[in-house]
């Protein structure tokens, strides 16, 4: 579990430091100050040795193609990812946990033409069991063949993460031609880390599977109860197969037949992705963009209170934000009912010198906000 967490020129951040952090961790702020982007660095982080992160984030946001123009000038995908798009200067990421460990990801693009040049040839001996890769190969984005790429470092763009830890440092880079995109292959993370976007719901096919391991570990209650809260009426729920397609069904009291979720409204669908991300990262993190979305006001404590239950049983992390007050007030009283109040409020806001910090909000502090009537959005 993060303890304290670092970003340097990363999207809008010269440097941001959190310190402080809790199970559960909410993120304020008005709109263009971070929250979102500060959700993308922990993911980033959290995948450790993935360099292909850096453009899957762009697709939490609903870029899911990116063109390149290589006439006169170059760009590469993961330059929005750098401060004022400035490639030049190192981004880093360095989180430290509660066993006292760090981990710090350091991501560049390599600009030396001798150094891109043996990073190039070296990546695609490695890829060719150890023999140099001829002038056309077939290469993909995700390391699958597709169409035919051509591999030189005169016109390829690199970046390289490296990843320290135990005194260790670990490389792995991702390749761009005109032709295509090449990666080199990454170990699996350290632990689990879902990124749950207030843009894109999880597809037919990952919420279905998500289900069945929650069934085939004899954890299907986990879901129904939380469901239950704020449905009373549901009395089970169950994966259907229609037309090939998978489908979360749930089946209410004084009806004959089940329904699909999503026609028992956003609020259900949204929970059920929430539960299901949280049981699906034991020992990991869980990030919600705009955790409020699709639950009205009255439901939100006890949201917060399924959340907390799943997430110290799977002993999850959670980092979300939220734009509403109602949101923050639930939280506080979600956690104040409970026997341990495991949470923090981050504000993020800009400094007298325009650069983003972040302000955290204990539960004294807070508590005395919420008795003043203090905005703190």
């Amino acid at each position: 579990m993060y303890k304290s967490f670092t970003v340097r020129h990363f999207r809008c951040f010269r440097e941001l430091e959190l310190e402080g952090l809790e199970r559960f961790n909410l993120f304020i702020g008005r709109n263009n100050v971070g929250k979102t982007a500060l959700l993308e660095s922990l993911f980033i982080h959290a995948g450790a040795y993935n360099p292909e992160l850096t453009l899957r984030v762009s697709a939490f946001r609903g870029i899911e193609v990116i063109s390149f123009r290589w006439s006169g000038w170059e760009e590469a995908p993961w330059e929005g990812i750098f401060r004022n798009f400035d490639t030049r200067s190192e981004l880093v990421l360095e989180g430290r946990y509660e066993d006292g460990k760090r981990r710090t990801v350091r991501i560049r693009q390599v600009s030396e033409p001798s150094e891109l040049s043996e990073i190039v040839h070296s990546v695609t001996r490695r890829q060719n069991g150890g023999q140099p890769l001829p002038q056309d190969t077939h290469m993909a984005s995700a390391g699958q063949p597709s169409r035919q790429l051509t591999v030189t470092s005169e016109f390829a763009k690199v970046l390289e993460l490296a990843c320290e830890e135990n005194g260790k440092i670990s490389k792995h880079y991702l390749i761009v031609t005109p032709q295509g995109m090449h990666m080199t292959l990454a170990p699996p993370p350290p632990f689990p880390a879902i990124f749950q976007s207030a843009r894109i719901s999880a597809n037919l096919i990952e919420r279905a599977e998500r289900f069945g391991r929650l069934q085939i570990e004899g954890k299907k209650d986990l879901l129904l109860k939380s469901l239950q809260s704020i449905e009373p009426r549901l009395e089970d729920v169950a994966e259907v197969s229609v037309s090939g397609q998978p489908l979360l069904y749930g089946s209410l009291e004084d009806m004959k037949r089940m329904l699909p979720l999503q026609l028992m409204g956003e609020g259900m669908i949204r929970l059920t992705d929430l539960i299901l991300n949280i049981a699906n990262a034991p020992n990991g993190i869980v990030l919600v963009d705009e955790i409020e979305t699709g639950f009205h006001y009255s439901v939100l404590p006890k949201v917060w209170q399924a959340i907390a239950q799943v997430a110290r049983e799977m002993n999850t992390q959670i980092f979300a934000t939220t734009h509403s007050r109602e949101c923050l007030i639930a939280a506080h009283q979600a956690f104040s009912e409970s026997d341990l109040y495991d949470f923090c409020l981050f504000r993020l806001e800009f400094d007298p010198k325009g650069e983003i910090r972040a302000v955290a909000y204990d539960r004294e502090l807070l508590e005395f906000v919420l008795e003043q009537d203090w905005e703190v959005r």
